[in-house]
């Protein structure tokens, strides 16, 4: 097949989204596929089903001076910073692939063999997630847009999640401290596999190297056609929704990774749970009423499981019930 790949330089948040929108909606039946690389100043992605009043601190972000915006493509919360180099397949559906998943199978090979390329073994995961060494290295949202099916993602090189976490909107301090461990968990970039990552130049003049080893016929274009810069100039973005308080995409916390969550519930009398999910099992657990050796106990445990039961029976006594159910509430398991 043929691609071609646009390959442009570092573009402000907001022209970031009008780009790859406007390529979209400017794309014909009979266009050829887009690889649009681009890199953004520091901001915040809202995924475009998502609330910015349920999700984000507003005086947080306002006091960090961190921008946020609403992206056309699905999706949780996604922190873009200079450390990133953004990529964006833009297909027209008239190619074949009409759902996400369809589009991230095809390309999921040629990203696999992007960092195999230098050296790193990732893997597909999912249909929409690439991990390395049990740990998320780079995840995708798609949305279709126009006559085109676009799926979006990048290759984080250097993260700091240090203003990420400071938006979120958080119950608590210990949850940003759960949120920041979870995230350096959980998460990786380039630089926590090698001291010396590729740069995103490096990157930009891999990528047509390891499409044609793999068959594609690579165009490589640096400005966009003036019917493209027309459309992204038209193109539409929609504003966050401040006011809209709208359950979150995660109740009561926020999605790390495929199956790991971050949630915590308050209940009067300063009575809290926190917990941190992951593959089926909590990971950590912090409540109110217990010293932090005794909720260890629940550390690798499933919920409902006899171990969880009799470590739950043991620490609450007659409040078994009320205890119980209030896990129920607060523990999130999938999406």
């Amino acid at each position: 097949m043929q691609l071609r790949i646009i390959s442009l330089e570092v573009l402000s948040p907001e022209l970031l989204h009008k780009t790859y929108v406007g390529l979209a909606e400017a794309q014909s039946d009979s266009d050829l596929p887009i690889l649009l690389l681009v890199q953004s100043a520091a901001h915040l992605s809202l995924g475009a089903a998502q609330s910015a009043g349920a999700e984000l601190d507003l005086p947080a972000c306002k006091k960090l001076g961190v921008p946020v915006l609403q992206r056309s493509l699905g999706g949780g919360l996604v922190w873009v910073d200079g450390g990133q180099l953004n990529y964006f397949f833009i297909f027209p559906t008239a190619w074949g692939a009409r759902r996400a998943p369809e589009l991230f199978d095809y390309i999921a090979p040629w990203m696999v063999a992007l960092y195999a390329h230098f050296g790193v073994l990732v893997e597909a995961r999912d249909g929409h997630d690439f991990w390395c060494a049990g740990r998320k290295i780079s995840g995708t949202g798609a949305a279709s847009i126009g006559r085109s099916l676009v799926l979006g993602g990048s290759v984080m090189l250097h993260v700091d999640w240090q203003s990420f976490v400071g938006c979120v909107a958080a119950p608590s301090e210990e949850f940003r401290a759960w949120l920041a461990e979870a995230l350096e968990d959980s998460v990786w970039s380039w630089s926590q596999l090698s001291s010396s990552p590729p740069t995103p130049e490096a990157l930009r003049a891999a990528f047509p190297l390891v499409l044609e080893k793999l068959g594609v016929q690579v165009v490589i274009e640096t400005v966009l056609s003036r019917d493209e810069q027309r459309a992204v100039a038209e193109a539409e973005r929609e504003e966050p929704e401040w006011e809209d308080r709208r359950s979150r995409r995660v109740s009561a916390g926020i999605k790390i990774k495929a199956g790991a969550f971050l949630t915590e519930r308050h209940w009067p009398e300063r009575q809290y749970l926190r917990v941190w999910t992951e593959n089926g099992c909590f990971r950590m657990v912090k409540a109110s009423l217990w010293a932090e050796s005794e909720t260890q106990m629940f550390s690798g445990l499933q919920m409902g499981s006899r171990a969880f039961n009799t470590a739950l029976q043991q620490l609450t006594g007659d409040e078994y019930d009320l205890w119980a159910a209030r896990f129920a509430e607060t523990a999130v398991w999938k999406d």
